[in-house]
Protein backbone atom coordinates (compact mmCIF):
# COMPACT_ATOMS: atom_id res chain seq x y z
CA UNK A 1 0.00 0.00 0.00
CA UNK A 2 1.65 3.19 -1.17
CA UNK A 3 0.75 6.06 1.19
CA UNK A 4 -2.27 8.09 0.16
CA UNK A 5 -0.16 10.99 -1.07
CA UNK A 6 -0.11 9.01 -4.31
CA UNK A 7 -3.84 8.97 -4.81
CA UNK A 8 -3.82 11.71 -7.47
CA UNK A 9 -3.34 9.81 -10.68
CA UNK A 10 -2.38 11.20 -14.05
CA UNK A 11 -5.22 11.16 -16.53
CA UNK A 12 -4.26 8.82 -19.36
CA UNK A 13 -6.27 7.32 -22.23
CA UNK A 14 -7.93 4.74 -19.99
CA UNK A 15 -9.06 7.48 -17.58
CA UNK A 16 -10.67 9.48 -20.39
CA UNK A 17 -12.36 6.30 -21.60
CA UNK A 18 -13.68 5.74 -18.09
CA UNK A 19 -14.97 9.31 -17.95
CA UNK A 20 -16.77 8.74 -21.23
CA UNK A 21 -18.36 5.53 -19.93
CA UNK A 22 -19.48 7.32 -16.79
CA UNK A 23 -21.49 9.75 -18.90
CA UNK A 24 -24.20 7.10 -18.99
CA UNK A 25 -23.54 5.70 -15.51
CA UNK A 26 -25.86 6.19 -12.50
CA UNK A 27 -23.30 8.39 -10.67
CA UNK A 28 -24.86 11.51 -9.21
CA UNK A 29 -22.72 14.45 -10.22
CA UNK A 30 -25.22 17.14 -9.35
CA UNK A 31 -28.40 18.62 -10.63
CA UNK A 32 -26.88 21.11 -13.05
CA UNK A 33 -25.85 20.02 -16.47
CA UNK A 34 -22.43 21.59 -15.94
CA UNK A 35 -21.80 19.09 -13.14
CA UNK A 36 -22.06 16.07 -15.42
CA UNK A 37 -18.85 14.11 -15.96
CA UNK A 38 -18.83 14.44 -19.69
CA UNK A 39 -19.39 18.18 -19.58
CA UNK A 40 -16.85 19.12 -16.92
CA UNK A 41 -13.22 18.75 -15.99
CA UNK A 42 -12.13 16.38 -13.21
CA UNK A 43 -12.97 17.48 -9.67
CA UNK A 44 -10.62 20.10 -8.20
CA UNK A 45 -8.29 18.65 -5.56
CA UNK A 46 -7.09 21.89 -3.98
CA UNK A 47 -8.54 21.16 -0.54
CA UNK A 48 -7.26 17.58 -0.26
CA UNK A 49 -3.84 18.53 -1.65
CA UNK A 50 -3.49 21.44 0.78
CA UNK A 51 -4.57 19.18 3.63
CA UNK A 52 -1.96 16.59 2.65
CA UNK A 53 0.78 19.22 2.43
CA UNK A 54 0.02 20.44 5.95
CA UNK A 55 -0.88 17.16 7.68
CA UNK A 56 1.13 14.30 6.20
CA UNK A 57 4.72 15.65 6.50
CA UNK A 58 4.24 16.34 10.23
CA UNK A 59 2.57 12.98 10.85
CA UNK A 60 5.10 10.97 8.84
CA UNK A 61 8.02 12.71 10.54
CA UNK A 62 6.62 11.94 13.99
CA UNK A 63 5.89 8.30 13.11
CA UNK A 64 9.36 7.97 11.60
CA UNK A 65 11.04 9.04 14.85
CA UNK A 66 8.82 7.03 17.19
CA UNK A 67 8.78 3.92 15.02
CA UNK A 68 12.53 3.97 14.45
CA UNK A 69 13.35 4.41 18.15
CA UNK A 70 10.84 1.87 19.46
CA UNK A 71 11.39 -0.88 16.93
CA UNK A 72 15.11 -0.19 16.81
CA UNK A 73 15.28 -0.82 20.57
CA UNK A 74 13.31 -4.06 20.20
CA UNK A 75 15.58 -5.28 17.39
CA UNK A 76 18.75 -4.34 19.30
CA UNK A 77 17.67 -6.18 22.45
CA UNK A 78 16.59 -9.27 20.54
CA UNK A 79 19.76 -9.39 18.47
CA UNK A 80 21.83 -9.15 21.65
CA UNK A 81 20.14 -12.40 22.79
CA UNK A 82 19.92 -14.09 19.40
CA UNK A 83 21.41 -17.38 20.66
CA UNK A 84 18.47 -17.89 23.05
CA UNK A 85 15.52 -16.63 21.01
CA UNK A 86 12.21 -18.44 21.31
CA UNK A 87 9.84 -18.79 18.36
CA UNK A 88 7.84 -15.77 19.54
CA UNK A 89 11.04 -13.76 19.96
CA UNK A 90 12.03 -14.65 16.39
CA UNK A 91 8.66 -13.49 15.04
CA UNK A 92 8.99 -10.31 17.10
CA UNK A 93 12.43 -9.66 15.63
CA UNK A 94 11.10 -9.99 12.09
CA UNK A 95 8.13 -7.80 13.03
CA UNK A 96 10.46 -5.10 14.37
CA UNK A 97 12.55 -5.26 11.19
CA UNK A 98 9.40 -4.97 9.05
CA UNK A 99 8.22 -1.94 11.02
CA UNK A 100 11.65 -0.27 10.83
CA UNK A 101 11.86 -0.74 7.06
CA UNK A 102 8.32 0.60 6.69
CA UNK A 103 8.94 3.78 8.68
CA UNK A 104 12.22 4.37 6.82
CA UNK A 105 10.16 5.08 3.70
CA UNK A 106 7.98 7.69 5.44
CA UNK A 107 10.40 10.64 4.94
CA UNK A 108 10.22 10.04 1.17
CA UNK A 109 6.42 10.14 1.25
CA UNK A 110 6.56 13.24 3.46
CA UNK A 111 8.57 15.04 0.75
CA UNK A 112 6.13 13.76 -1.87
CA UNK A 113 3.21 15.22 0.09
CA UNK A 114 4.89 18.52 0.95
CA UNK A 115 6.42 19.28 -2.45
CA UNK A 116 6.47 16.53 -5.05
CA UNK A 117 8.34 13.32 -5.84
CA UNK A 118 11.92 14.34 -6.61
CA UNK A 119 13.66 10.96 -6.30
CA UNK A 120 13.05 9.44 -9.74
CA UNK A 121 11.14 6.35 -10.91
CA UNK A 122 13.71 3.83 -9.68
CA UNK A 123 13.47 4.89 -6.04
CA UNK A 124 9.71 5.26 -6.48
CA UNK A 125 9.44 1.55 -7.30
CA UNK A 126 11.79 0.51 -4.51
CA UNK A 127 10.17 2.72 -1.86
CA UNK A 128 6.64 1.67 -2.85
CA UNK A 129 7.53 -2.02 -2.91
CA UNK A 130 9.45 -1.79 0.37
CA UNK A 131 6.52 -0.04 2.00
CA UNK A 132 4.02 -2.67 0.86
CA UNK A 133 6.26 -5.65 1.63
CA UNK A 134 6.54 -4.55 5.23
CA UNK A 135 2.87 -3.55 5.44
CA UNK A 136 1.86 -7.12 4.61
CA UNK A 137 4.69 -8.61 6.71
CA UNK A 138 3.53 -6.77 9.82
CA UNK A 139 0.00 -8.16 9.59
CA UNK A 140 1.07 -11.72 8.68
CA UNK A 141 3.70 -11.90 11.43
CA UNK A 142 1.11 -10.84 13.99
CA UNK A 143 -1.04 -13.71 12.74
CA UNK A 144 1.93 -16.11 13.11
CA UNK A 145 2.49 -14.97 16.69
CA UNK A 146 -1.16 -15.46 17.58
CA UNK A 147 -1.22 -18.93 15.97
CA UNK A 148 1.94 -19.97 17.83
CA UNK A 149 0.42 -18.87 21.15
CA UNK A 150 -2.88 -20.53 20.30
CA UNK A 151 -1.16 -23.90 19.78
CA UNK A 152 0.89 -23.49 22.95
CA UNK A 153 -1.97 -22.50 25.26
CA UNK A 154 -5.06 -24.16 23.84
CA UNK A 155 -3.53 -27.40 22.55
CA UNK A 156 -0.33 -27.48 24.65
CA UNK A 157 1.59 -28.03 21.39
CA UNK A 158 5.04 -26.46 21.01
CA UNK A 159 5.10 -26.41 17.21
CA UNK A 160 8.37 -24.49 16.97
CA UNK A 161 9.96 -25.15 20.35
CA UNK A 162 10.04 -28.92 19.98
CA UNK A 163 10.44 -29.06 16.23
CA UNK A 164 13.54 -28.50 14.11
CA UNK A 165 15.19 -25.11 14.77
CA UNK A 166 14.77 -24.23 11.11
CA UNK A 167 10.98 -24.49 11.27
CA UNK A 168 10.40 -20.97 12.57
CA UNK A 169 12.97 -19.62 10.09
CA UNK A 170 11.16 -21.38 7.25
CA UNK A 171 7.87 -19.84 8.37
CA UNK A 172 9.44 -16.38 8.25
CA UNK A 173 10.86 -17.07 4.78
CA UNK A 174 7.38 -18.06 3.56
CA UNK A 175 5.89 -14.87 5.05
CA UNK A 176 8.49 -12.64 3.39
CA UNK A 177 8.08 -14.52 0.10
CA UNK A 178 4.32 -13.93 0.11
CA UNK A 179 4.87 -10.24 0.88
CA UNK A 180 7.32 -9.95 -2.01
CA UNK A 181 4.75 -11.56 -4.30
CA UNK A 182 2.07 -9.12 -3.14
CA UNK A 183 4.44 -6.21 -3.87
CA UNK A 184 5.14 -7.19 -7.49
CA UNK A 185 2.63 -4.61 -8.83
CA UNK A 186 4.72 -1.89 -7.19
CA UNK A 187 7.86 -2.94 -9.07
CA UNK A 188 5.89 -3.09 -12.33
CA UNK A 189 3.40 -0.21 -12.24
CA UNK A 190 4.84 2.42 -9.89
CA UNK A 191 6.72 5.31 -11.46
CA UNK A 192 7.35 9.02 -11.08
CA UNK A 193 4.71 10.71 -13.24
CA UNK A 194 4.21 14.37 -14.01
CA UNK A 195 0.65 15.64 -13.71
CA UNK A 196 0.24 18.38 -16.31
CA UNK A 197 -2.98 19.68 -14.76
CA UNK A 198 -1.48 20.04 -11.26
CA UNK A 199 2.06 20.73 -12.58
CA UNK A 200 3.62 18.35 -10.03
CA UNK A 201 5.34 14.97 -10.11
CA UNK A 202 4.16 12.16 -7.85
CA UNK A 203 5.12 8.53 -7.30
CA UNK A 204 1.97 6.74 -8.39
CA UNK A 205 0.52 3.76 -10.18
CA UNK A 206 0.08 3.77 -13.92
CA UNK A 207 -2.62 1.22 -14.66
CA UNK A 208 -6.35 1.18 -15.49
CA UNK A 209 -9.08 1.57 -12.90
CA UNK A 210 -9.58 -2.19 -12.65
CA UNK A 211 -6.01 -2.60 -11.42
CA UNK A 212 -6.59 -0.08 -8.66
CA UNK A 213 -9.67 -1.96 -7.50
CA UNK A 214 -7.81 -5.27 -7.55
CA UNK A 215 -5.06 -3.88 -5.33
CA UNK A 216 -7.65 -2.52 -2.90
CA UNK A 217 -9.25 -5.95 -2.61
CA UNK A 218 -5.86 -7.64 -2.15
CA UNK A 219 -4.87 -5.23 0.64
CA UNK A 220 -8.23 -5.63 2.33
CA UNK A 221 -8.18 -9.44 2.27
CA UNK A 222 -4.47 -10.37 2.63
CA UNK A 223 -3.33 -7.37 4.65
CA UNK A 224 -6.27 -6.99 7.02
CA UNK A 225 -9.21 -9.40 7.03
CA UNK A 226 -7.34 -12.73 7.03
CA UNK A 227 -4.76 -11.70 9.69
CA UNK A 228 -7.51 -10.14 11.80
CA UNK A 229 -9.68 -13.26 11.59
CA UNK A 230 -6.71 -15.46 12.55
CA UNK A 231 -5.87 -13.23 15.51
CA UNK A 232 -9.48 -12.92 16.63
CA UNK A 233 -10.06 -16.69 16.52
CA UNK A 234 -6.77 -17.61 18.19
CA UNK A 235 -7.06 -15.05 20.97
CA UNK A 236 -10.72 -15.84 21.57
CA UNK A 237 -9.75 -19.46 22.20
CA UNK A 238 -6.81 -18.32 24.35
CA UNK A 239 -9.11 -16.12 26.41
CA UNK A 240 -11.47 -19.04 26.95
CA UNK A 241 -8.59 -21.03 28.46
CA UNK A 242 -7.23 -18.12 30.50
CA UNK A 243 -10.64 -17.34 31.98
CA UNK A 244 -10.80 -20.86 33.38
CA UNK A 245 -7.28 -20.55 34.82
CA UNK A 246 -6.87 -18.54 38.01
CA UNK A 247 -4.02 -16.29 39.02
CA UNK A 248 -2.77 -12.75 38.58
CA UNK A 249 -0.24 -13.74 35.91
CA UNK A 250 -2.93 -15.23 33.70
CA UNK A 251 -5.14 -12.18 34.20
CA UNK A 252 -2.30 -10.00 32.88
CA UNK A 253 -2.03 -12.34 29.91
CA UNK A 254 -5.75 -11.98 29.27
CA UNK A 255 -5.54 -8.19 29.21
CA UNK A 256 -2.62 -8.23 26.80
CA UNK A 257 -4.12 -10.60 24.25
CA UNK A 258 -7.27 -8.48 24.15
CA UNK A 259 -5.14 -5.38 23.51
CA UNK A 260 -3.37 -7.08 20.61
CA UNK A 261 -6.53 -7.60 18.57
CA UNK A 262 -8.22 -4.36 19.64
CA UNK A 263 -5.27 -2.12 18.75
CA UNK A 264 -4.73 -3.80 15.38
CA UNK A 265 -8.44 -3.45 14.57
CA UNK A 266 -8.67 0.17 15.78
CA UNK A 267 -5.61 1.22 13.79
CA UNK A 268 -6.54 -0.35 10.45
CA UNK A 269 -10.36 -0.72 10.33
CA UNK A 270 -11.08 2.98 9.60
CA UNK A 271 -8.65 3.03 6.66
CA UNK A 272 -10.05 -0.09 5.03
CA UNK A 273 -13.62 1.17 5.47
CA UNK A 274 -12.72 4.41 3.68
CA UNK A 275 -10.98 2.47 0.90
CA UNK A 276 -14.11 0.31 0.59
CA UNK A 277 -16.22 3.45 0.18
CA UNK A 278 -13.80 4.73 -2.48
CA UNK A 279 -13.99 1.39 -4.32
CA UNK A 280 -17.80 1.40 -4.22
CA UNK A 281 -17.73 4.89 -5.71
CA UNK A 282 -15.47 3.64 -8.50
CA UNK A 283 -17.88 0.79 -9.19
CA UNK A 284 -20.87 3.12 -9.24
CA UNK A 285 -22.54 1.53 -6.21
CA UNK A 286 -22.31 4.87 -4.40
CA UNK A 287 -23.12 8.22 -5.98
CA UNK A 288 -20.04 10.30 -6.74
CA UNK A 289 -19.68 14.07 -6.55
CA UNK A 290 -16.77 16.43 -6.06
CA UNK A 291 -17.57 17.14 -2.41
CA UNK A 292 -17.67 13.45 -1.57
CA UNK A 293 -14.44 12.79 -3.48
CA UNK A 294 -12.67 15.49 -1.49
CA UNK A 295 -13.95 14.14 1.83
CA UNK A 296 -12.89 10.60 0.93
CA UNK A 297 -9.40 11.80 -0.06
CA UNK A 298 -8.97 13.59 3.27
CA UNK A 299 -10.38 10.60 5.16
CA UNK A 300 -7.88 8.28 3.44
CA UNK A 301 -5.00 10.51 4.51
CA UNK A 302 -6.16 10.64 8.12
CA UNK A 303 -7.02 6.94 8.46
CA UNK A 304 -3.85 5.77 6.72
CA UNK A 305 -1.92 7.78 9.30
CA UNK A 306 -3.83 5.93 12.03
CA UNK A 307 -2.81 2.65 10.41
CA UNK A 308 0.87 3.58 10.27
CA UNK A 309 0.70 4.35 14.01
CA UNK A 310 0.45 0.61 14.54
CA UNK A 311 4.17 0.38 13.76
CA UNK A 312 4.85 2.55 16.81
CA UNK A 313 2.47 0.61 19.05
CA UNK A 314 3.90 -2.83 18.27
CA UNK A 315 6.93 -2.35 20.59
CA UNK A 316 4.61 -1.29 23.41
CA UNK A 317 2.28 -4.24 22.95
CA UNK A 318 4.84 -6.98 22.47
CA UNK A 319 7.91 -5.78 24.33
CA UNK A 320 7.76 -2.85 26.73
CA UNK A 321 5.00 -4.41 28.84
CA UNK A 322 7.21 -7.45 29.44
CA UNK A 323 9.57 -7.78 32.39
CA UNK A 324 12.08 -9.73 30.33
CA UNK A 325 12.44 -6.91 27.84
CA UNK A 326 13.28 -4.40 30.55
CA UNK A 327 15.88 -6.76 32.01
CA UNK A 328 17.42 -7.37 28.59
CA UNK A 329 17.43 -3.65 27.87
CA UNK A 330 19.31 -2.91 31.09
CA UNK A 331 21.78 -5.69 30.31
CA UNK A 332 22.40 -4.20 26.86
CA UNK A 333 22.85 -0.70 28.31
CA UNK A 334 25.37 -2.06 30.80
CA UNK A 335 27.33 -3.64 27.97
CA UNK A 336 27.44 -0.23 26.33
CA UNK A 337 28.92 1.26 29.51
CA UNK A 338 25.82 2.57 31.26
CA UNK A 339 25.51 2.45 35.04
CA UNK A 340 24.01 -0.52 36.85
CA UNK A 341 22.22 1.83 39.25
CA UNK A 342 18.45 1.44 39.23
CA UNK A 343 18.48 -1.83 37.33
CA UNK A 344 15.12 -3.58 37.76
CA UNK A 345 15.05 -7.01 39.28
CA UNK A 346 12.67 -9.90 38.89
CA UNK A 347 12.09 -13.10 40.76
CA UNK A 348 10.84 -14.89 37.69
CA UNK A 349 13.09 -17.66 36.45
CA UNK A 350 11.40 -17.99 33.09
CA UNK A 351 9.94 -14.58 32.36
CA UNK A 352 9.48 -13.67 28.73
CA UNK A 353 8.79 -10.77 26.44
CA UNK A 354 5.18 -10.58 27.42
CA UNK A 355 2.88 -12.13 29.94
CA UNK A 356 1.10 -13.87 27.08
CA UNK A 357 4.28 -15.57 25.93
CA UNK A 358 5.08 -16.51 29.49
CA UNK A 359 1.67 -18.09 29.89
CA UNK A 360 2.06 -19.92 26.61
CA UNK A 361 5.14 -21.77 27.88
CA UNK A 362 3.99 -22.36 31.47
CA UNK A 363 2.10 -25.58 30.86
CA UNK A 364 -1.45 -24.24 30.63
Amino acid sequence: MVPEVSKHQVLDASDFALLWENCTSPYDYGENESDLCCASTPCPQDFSLNFDRAFLPVLYSLLFLLGLLGNGAVAAVLLSQRTALSSTDTFLLHLAVADVLLVLTLPLWAVDAAVQWVFGSGLCKVAGALFNINFYAGALLLACISFDRYLSIVHATQLYRRGPPTRVALTCVVVWGLCLLFALPDFIFLSAQHNERLNVTHCQYNFPQVGRRTLHVLKLVAGFLLPLLVMAYCYARILAVLLVSRGQRRLRAMRLVVMVVVVFALCWTPYHLVVLVDTLMDLGALARNCGRESRVDVAKSVTSGMGYMHCCLNPLLYAFVGVKFRERMWTLLMRLGCSNQGRPSSSRRDSSWSETTEASYSGL
